[in-house]
């Protein structure tokens, strides 16, 4: 009697003491794609996606086919500004809320709070700008780990249980803290020009800055934000563990949100009034001056990930032959300026604000 109970308190304090099994890392680069049936009732989140955000339960059920389907019950929410609107996206992107308890093990272990980029339009044509975009984050994903990763997806919409819904390409983009956590630092958040230039990272920022202009994505700013909103436009930033916005310097920028750029060319994506280009597709750099020193070996970066990059674009089988050529021809004419010492003088450290 005294034995056994021995070996159950040993047996107890081993599986105490044993650390828990690895979650599997949703974003690996390795992932397969996620199935994901979304049930909700869409077409009033859709209708009132453009004045609220408010949530609305949603049965989850995902698969990743390496295992059984798993259930989840969620909150999802329209999120964005300019996608919410009906004049740009039938349907908004979507941010999906997970519970606080329940998820170990599951394949959204760890997760609180997820962006899923959703299709915008009942059309073939946009479904490709979609693969676009998640490859922009793809490619910034080869400069840098300070950077969001994605998981592809193809996610059924359904109004009801009973419903077949609606089946398109989308993707899931990495939390802000993880993307923090993954490289030991913390986001920092910030009022609108809450910041100044000088606390940036400069080889960060550069980065950035030349990532923007080889997508030619001019809908974002390092320091400003929305009128009312929050630091920064279409930029999160990430500094040391515990810096606060008084102390913090080498702060890093996280670029997102690319369906204004050039690369992906979605029909509704209008360039700033104050800035001269004509056209999403015209690029135009938007770099700090006082990094110019940084642009060299930024530019020599870039370079040395040329072959990577298209082999992304070209390895992408969900892109159909016309838009893997055109999204292959605009990143070589970026390459084609950055070969160019002259060309970088003129376009980019010529063109500095």
């Amino acid at each position: 009697m005294v034995r056994a109970l021995w070996f159950c308190v040993l047996a107890l304090a081993c599986a105490i003491a044993a650390p828990a099994a690895a979650s599997p890392d949703l974003f690996a680069n390795d992932a397969p794609p996620l199935k994901l049936v979304l049930t909700a009732r869409f077409d009033d989140l859709a209708r009132n996606a453009p004045h609220s955000t408010d949530p609305y339960p949603a049965p989850l059920s995902a698969s990743d086919g390496t295992g059984p389907e798993q259930s989840f019950s969620i909150q999802v929410r329209p999120r964005g500004i300019s996608r919410r609107s009906h004049d740009f996206c039938e349907f908004p992107p979507l941010a999906l809320e997970f519970p606080d308890t329940g998820l170990h093990g599951a394949l959204f272990h760890g997760q609180k709070k997820l962006k899923l980029v959703t299709y915008c339009r009942n059309a073939a044509d946009f479904e490709q700008r979609i693969v676009v975009e998640y490859l922009a984050y793809r490619l910034f994903n080869l400069m840098t780990p300070m950077s969001y990763r994605v998981r592809p997806a193809q996610v059924t919409y359904r109004r009801r249980d009973g419903d077949a819904g609606v089946t398109r390409f989308g993707f899931l983009i990495e939390d802000t803290d993880n993307v923090a956590d993954r490289n030991d630092l913390d986001e920092l958040k910030a009022e609108a020009r809450g910041m100044t230039m000088r606390q940036l990272d400069a080889h960060g920022t550069a980065r950035v800055a030349v990532f923007e202009y080889m997508v030619s994505n001019l809908d974002f700013d390092f320091v400003a934000g929305p009128p009312g909103d929050h630091c920064c436009h279409n930029i999160k930033l990430i500094a040391a563990r515990h810096a606060t916005l008084a102390s913090a310097t080498h702060v890093v920028p996280l670029p997102y949100d690319f369906d204004y750029s050039g690369l992906v060319d979605a029909p509704y994506a209008v360039t700033p009034e104050s800035l001269p280009v004509n056209t999403v597709t015209q690029r135009l750099f938007r770099g700090y001056c006082q990094h110019n020193g940084e642009i060299a070996s930024v530019v020599a970066e870039f370079q040395a990930h040329h072959a990577e990059m298209l082999a992304v674009v070209n390895n992408e089988t969900r892109l159909t032959p016309n838009v893997r050529n055109k999204t292959t021809r605009y990143l070589e004419g970026f390459f084609a300026i950055v070969a160019d010492p002259a060309k970088v003088q003129r376009e980019i450290l010529g063109r500095c604000r």
